[in-house]
């Protein structure tokens, strides 16, 4: 304590001003040193899974600099220590020695020949852009390089001087050199391109590969001469490192993902550098079968396509084409249909299936009728304008018929529907529920192919995720697709008692997306199902505007769209024939075959009528047992069968008024209505339509003969003109199940004809609302209302 009170505190109070100027002095020094060195925008590099160049984008000022690296590759960092600061890992910032050295050589000189800067002081100089060099320049940067050792350990000053030093002409950086100059990434350099690039930050504007090239081979060759004297390299290394060549001209960056690379800019920023999760010989791959479809197609006019593959378990996304490469961008090829709105079409119908499976609607294989249909001022039509009266609703995916997915949304509810749409994530569908209707489930709403594949890749990972032992689902399986490696989401632990589909109800749907049938000019298919088996499916919209195909596996889930950027439709613009190909041929490039596993703890045992699909009834005579979703035992029993009585001979149907009721055989039938019966009978072996009554029986009214085919209840008809400039007949259609019957037509009370057996009448109705009326020979009688209209 004496000490302090007989030396210390005498010692401050006597030089108080100036400690006081010294503290002020070194707070100032101190933070003076911004706490990032460089403000510079630098591009916006895309990296591939295992750290690949994929794409960058140069940065605003117009320079090639990507951002600082965590690293140095070792070559690099023994050739720019020797040729720049020897002593770089022992001084403080400043090397007092090469400092002397430079003021003799400058004072000798007349000028100024040398700096003596250390690697600290480039940084040094390069943060203050560069000032004009003279003594008092040179001193400040001396401060500030100390200043910066202070704060960064070594390898974060060489990491920082290398990710900023100037390379010749718009090359900042030795990442963005190397790729400018090599064509690859730093970490492959061999000695002797090491070497080069080392000495190219001395004098940037003066020697660059392709200028000056004697200068610069000397001077690479002094440093590799340099680093053999040191023992750093050997002779045989140092022999052939002064043979290698020059680089004549900088190499292109590559751009192999451009989409994806300004996808992330328009949602995140620039100036970074992106772990994405693509895989670059699967982005080289599908990128060259995309475009060389493209190429077939335009023949046609279709320039367009994209493609997305993605690993179904976790939704990382291994290969993203945006669009198609043309070299003079003329077909809009700079737009990224990846994220873009477009008509659906078909590819919804799945994820409707699977709903109504897994909320035991239907089972896999219930009857859905398939007729000329009229809901309000919505009349959907099959894509081949043919109908099969009633189809199994899994033949109904297979087949992508459009009538019968209407009839199952107009059952499950277009809101319902909806709002599910949104569970599986997608985020377009933003519009009320009355602005798509039914149509929705036909491409009346837009999607984007991220959003349809993530959805297909949701409900296979909920299928793979899906515990049979428990009988229990993981959370958060329905999430959108990622090409983020950091925010790749890992599986959780089967938990959960239910999800947002059964997995027996997507097991099924994807058993039905099996069954598709594969597009003719894929000529390879047959060969291609023998060796993998894949869910998939196709969509086109209205117009020919848009053809998509999805398929999946366990391993891989691929979606890709085909048309035209700009929306012109194309005959034969079809999902099978244009987009399906595709799809195929990019499987046939992926490694894993697997198939999903059945979930047997979520399917329970159902006797099914073999003719309806539906759980079978009592009556119902051919019944297999089967199983299916675990809660199949909820749906309706099969409408269809029902007890009829027929006579002794079981030839004709009779009823109690003419027919003794003890002879009376009573037998289960199979039923439809005529409408149904007109066009199931063409395409079904089973079906045998009702026995006619026996003469002196009257007919059971309650059951419906006669029915109109064509036109349906508010059908709106157009009537064109043929090429001779008249108005062309309408062929009005009806059906009866009594083939002997005559049947009496009638538009709005006025008769005009009669037909017997084929039930068709050629009509020429004027403009306007009509009624039209038959009546058969036994009283019964059908009408509808229509409208003809003009174009």
């Amino acid at each position: 304590m004496s000490f302090f009170k007989t030396k210390i505190f005498p010692f401050v109070n006597r030089h108080k001003l100036k400690l006081i100027c010294l503290v002020i002095l070194s707070s100032v020094y101190w933070v003076w040193l911004p706490n990032k060195l460089f403000n510079n925008s630098c591009s916006t590099v895309l990296l591939d899974e295992n750290n690949e160049l994929l794409a960058a984008q140069i940065a605003s000022d117009g320079q090639w600099r990507f951002p600082q690296s965590d690293s140095v590759p070792q070559k690099f960092k023994q050739c720019i220590t020797v040729f720049e600061d020897e002593y770089f890992n022992y001084h403080p910032g400043v090397n007092p020695f090469s400092i002397a050295k430079s003021i003799k050589r400058n004072f000798g000189a007349g000028k100024i020949k040398s700096g003596g800067s250390t690697i600290t002081m480039q940084i040094a100089r390069m943060m203050r852009h560069n000032q004009k060099r003279n003594y008092y320049q040179k001193i400040i940067e001396i401060l500030l390089a100390i200043r910066i050792e202070l704060s960064y350990k070594k390898s974060s000053i060489l990491n920082i001087y290398c990710s900023h030093a100037p390379f010749g002409s718009n090359v900042v950086g030795l990442s963005a050199a190397s790729w400018r100059y090599y064509g690859r990434g730093p970490e492959k350099l061999s000695w002797a391109e090491s070497a080069l690039l080392a000495v190219l930050p001395n004098s940037p504007s003066l020697i660059y590969p392709g200028k000056n090239h004697d200068a610069l081979i000397k001077k690479r060759n002094r440093l590799l001469k340099k680093l053999y004297n040191k023992n750093i390299i050997d002779l045989s290394t140092y022999k052939l490192s002064i043979q290698e060549a020059l680089p004549t001209k900088p190499y292109p960056i590559p751009q192999l993902a451009p989409h994806l690379l300004g996808r992330f800019v328009t949602e995140e920023g620039g100036s970074k550098i992106i772990y994405s999760t693509l895989n670059k010989n699967l982005q080289l791959q599908v990128n060259e079968l995309l475009n060389k479809r493209v190429q077939n197609l335009s023949a046609n006019q279709i320039n367009n396509a994209c493609a997305i593959v993605a690993e179904t378990e976790t939704g990382k996304v291994l290969a993203y084409i945006g669009n198609s490469f043309s070299l003079k961008n003329e077909h809009q090829n700079y737009v990224d249909i990846i994220n873009s709105p477009r008509s659906t079409g078909s590819i919804l119908k799945p994820f409707l299936y699977a709903f109504m499976l897994s909320e035991d609607k239907i089972l896999p294989a219930t009857l859905l009728e398939d007729v000329p249909t009229q809901i309000g001022s919505y009349g959907p039509k099959n894509f081949n304008l043919t109908y099969d009266g009633l189809v199994p609703a899994n033949k109904a995916i297979a087949r992508s018929l459009n009538v019968p997915a209407v009839k199952m949304l107009q059952e499950y509810s277009s809101a319902k529907f909806h709002a599910r749409l949104k569970q599986l994530g997608f985020k377009t569908f933003t519009k009320p529920t009355t602005h798509y209707g039914l149509s929705l489930i036909l491409g009346g709403g837009e999607a984007t192919l991220w959003d349809i594949a993530g959805a297909y890749s949701s409900m296979g990972r909920a299928l793979i995720n899906y515990s049979n032992i428990k009988n229990k689902y993981s959370a958060n399986n329905y999430h959108s697709l990622c090409y983020i490696k950091s925010e790749v989401l890992k599986n959780k632990t089967a938990n959960q008692g239910t999800d947002l589909l059964s997995a027996s109800g997507i097991w099924y749907t994807f058993n039905a997306m099996t069954e598709l049938l594969r597009p003719q000019e894929y000529v390879g298919w047959m060969q291609f199902l023998s060796k993998n088996r894949i869910a998939w499916k196709t969509g086109t919209s209205f117009g020919f505007r848009d053809a998509w195909a999805v398929g999946l596996n366990s391993k891989y889930t691929v979606a890709v769209w085909v048309g035209n950027a700009d929306g012109e439709g194309r005959p034969e613009l079809t999902g099978t024939a244009a987009a399906a190909p595709l799809l195929f041929s990019i499987f046939n490039i992926l490694s894993n075959k697997t198939w999903f596993n059945k979930p047997t703890g979520d399917v329970e045992k159902i006797n099914v009528c073999k003719q309806s699909g539906f759980k079978a009834s009592e009556i119902c005579k051919d019944v297999d047992v089967k199983y299916y979703q675990k809660g199949c035992n909820k749906t309706k029993q099969c409408p269809f069968h029902k007890l009829i009585h027929l006579d002794e001979t079981e030839q004709y149907r009779v009823n109690s008024n003419c027919y003794p009721v003890d002879k009376m055989k009573h037998v289960p039938w199979f039923v439809v209505s005529p409408t149904q019966e007109y066009f199931f009978k063409q395409h079904s072996l089973f079906y045998k339509p009702l026995p006619n009554y026996l003469p002196q029986c009257a007919g059971d009214m309650s059951l419906h003969q006669l029915d109109i085919i064509y036109p349906r209840e508010g059908f709106k008809i157009y009537v064109p003109i043929d090429q001779s400039g008249v108005r062309s007949k309408c062929i009005f259609k009806a059906t009866h199940k009594n083939t002997a019957v005559t049947i009496f037509w009638h538009m709005d009370g006025v008769y005009i004809g009669s037909t017997q057996k084929f039930h068709q009448l050629s009509i020429l109705p004027n403009k306007g609302a009509h009624v039209l009326e038959l009546t058969d020979d036994k009283g019964e009688s059908v009408q509808c209302k229509f409208e003809v209209i003009d174009k």
